[in-house]
């Protein structure tokens, strides 16, 4: 009885640490999947942690990224509301520049596509870089429930921050 009792409660424990970890496609305002994927799981608390997947672009690496719950208003910017705010060590990641930061804002929920295959809905993400303790700017798009590399799905861009624009 009690080897039994143990082995439910080691299957509540592990099933319920899955059962935070997300995983969404960028893709853009143009509906185009960008090649890297965010990977989230909760730790607790309000705190995140995973990695922002760069397997589908190519690279040897993926990025670790952690963050936070927030709420962010509608003060100008593409998306907000509630949801995740990450820090992501993408650029160390890919160029090893270690003074360049991309900081990430997700709703951690897919926007719809509608029969045409275009995303509905606001914004689900939304990200901004600094080089050097400069803002340099940012991109924003949909979160997918598709993501490049799985299922046939192809990527039509390169990653989701400023190296280059969407299409």
């Amino acid at each position: 009885m009690k080897v039994k009792m143990l082995l439910v409660v080691t299957l509540l424990v592990v099933c319920g640490s899955f059962a935070s970890a997300q995983t969404f496609g960028f893709a853009s305002t143009g509906g185009g999947l960008f090649c890297n994927f965010e990977q989230l799981a909760s730790g607790g608390a309000g705190a995140w942690g995973g990695v922002d997947n760069l397997s589908a672009c190519g690279a040897s690496v993926n990025s670790t990224i952690s963050g936070l719950d927030v709420t962010v208003p509608a003060h100008g910017q593409p998306t907000g509301g509630a949801g995740v705010l990450y820090g992501d060590s993408i650029y160390a990641a890919l160029s090893g520049d270690p003074f360049a930061q991309w900081t990430v804002f997700t709703k951690l929920k897919c926007n719809s596509q509608n029969r045409f295959g275009q995303y509905t809905g606001n914004y689900g993400w939304n990200g901004v870089a600094a080089f050097s303790g400069f803002f340099a700017g940012g991109n924003h798009g949909y979160l997918s429930c598709t993501v490049p590399g799985r299922q046939g799905a192809v990527a039509s861009n390169r990653t989701n921050t400023l190296a280059k624009k969407s299409k």
